[in-house]
């Protein structure tokens, strides 16, 4: 099955509260600093098939954090020119377990309705239009994105029924309405039901990685071998690989990297982000970072 990902990164202007007092500032990020964002889960549903289990749920968090922390098993088949750019981004994730109002959560909410993950990302509309990312339009609003990583579960099939889109995510700088990454049911964790080619979480180490400030390593395929995804240890390419590759392709002269995290091949065949792309990840917590509030307030729990 060819691998649905438009990826599409609304770059809105962050919406910034200007008489909130910022918090106590941090210490910068160290080398060696493990961060942890809190998740919270949106399960957005009609079919009762599609209001997936807490234990969907937990095996996708599992997935992050291998992933992150370069603890996936098939790193190894990295081949050997690209084996040691792999990195350890030091980001794991976690269920929230705290609420906005400070109770106790198991970070996750469930909704029965007729909204779908497609009436989250029509450029066409404004923000106050798209129905996912509002509770009384159906969908379920957001918990404050400077404190928590917000993810929507909702289906995205198409008119035969088929999934048609595996999901998107808003870029650091986003409005806050809807700042956070949108996946279909059939693309997250590892349980039941699952999409062919999707079914290793794969599709939110991915998105997750857009929220992060990550681009396609191939850039804009548009300007072929003068794009770049502005991170120098991923070469370049004139456009997306899909489906499972066989090793070596080549493009732009250069041996292809399509076993990376942010290509579009299925997900047994992506298992990998390079040294560059962990250090532009964790560069967004920094002082200067568009999550850097994020950072502050997550540091001090």
């Amino acid at each position: 099955m060819k691998r649905l990902f438009p990826c599409l990164l609304f770059l809105q202007v962050l919406f910034a509260a200007c008489n909130k007092s910022e918090p106590t500032p941090t210490p910068e990020i160290t080398e060696d600093e493990i961060i942890q964002i809190p998740v919270v889960v949106h399960v957005i549903y009609d079919l009762e098939i599609f209001n997936i289990s807490d234990e969907k749920i937990a095996s996708q968090v599992a997935v992050l954090n291998h992933d992150f922390r370069k603890r996936n098993p098939d790193h190894l088949n990295t081949p050997q020119e690209f084996l040691p750019l792999v990195a350890d981004v030091g980001i794991e994730f976690k269920l929230a377990s705290t609420d906005p109002n400070g109770q106790p959560t198991n970070g996750i909410t469930r909704t029965q309705s007729k909204v779908d993950g497609f009436q989250g990302h029509d450029p066409g509309l404004p923000v106050e239009a798209l129905k996912l990312y509002f509770t009384e339009q159906g969908g379920h609003d957001a918990w404050p994105t400077d404190q928590y990583l917000n993810i929507w579960v909702a289906e995205m099939t198409d008119r035969h029924g088929n999934l048609g889109l595996a999901g998107y995510a808003q870029a650091p700088g986003a409005d806050p309405r809807i700042d956070g990454v949108v996946i279909d049911p059939r693309a997250f964790g590892t349980l039941p039901p699952l999409a062919e080619g999707n079914g290793l979480g794969r599709t939110a180490t991915h998105e997750i990685g857009h929220w992060l400030n990550l681009l396609h390593t191939y850039g804009n395929p548009q300007e072929a071998c003068q794009s770049t995804d502005f991170v120098e240890d991923t070469p370049t390419t004139t456009g997306p690989h899909h489906g499972s590759p066989s090793y070596p392709q080549y493009s732009c002269g250069k041996s292809s990297m399509f076993m990376n995290f942010m290509d579009l091949v299925d997900d047994e065949a992506m298992y990998m982000f390079t040294q560059g792309q962990r250090t532009r990840m964790r560069a967004v917590f920094a002082r200067k970072g568009k999550r850097y509030r994020m950072y502050q307030n997550i540091s001090r729990y």
